[in-house]
């Protein structure tokens, strides 16, 4: 690949991951939690996806932008909280899949 395609390429990659977060996605960690498994490493997301089958491919909206791809379990929004008092936090699907809150239906 070419310097040209390549400066290209990742100039479209900054721009689509530099997408800014609003106020009512945000959520923060929970006191005296973390993102990851007790007992087990916290790991970015592959283009084959994760390592354990209980995992799946996420970006977190923290205050502050996107969180990577990280290898996470489902149950990450039971060590989340909303910024935006009401909202809840949800998974939405897709490669990667994001954790952010939303106002409740």
């Amino acid at each position: 690949m070419s310097w040209p395609i390549r400066g290209f390429l990742a100039a479209a990659l900054v721009v689509l991951t530099s997408c800014g977060v609003s106020e009512s996605e945000i959520v923060q960690l929970k006191e005296g939690q973390t993102l990851g498994v007790p007992g087990r490493q916290l790991n970015y997301c592959t283009t084959l996806g994760c390592q354990f089958q209980d995992e799946a491919c996420l970006e977190v909206f923290f205050e502050y932008g996107r969180s990577p791809a990280l290898c996470l379990t489902l149950d990450v929004c039971e060590r989340l909280q909303c910024a935006k008092q009401g909202n809840e936090c949800a998974i939405f699907d897709g490669f990667p899949g994001q954790v952010k809150c939303m106002e409740p239906r």
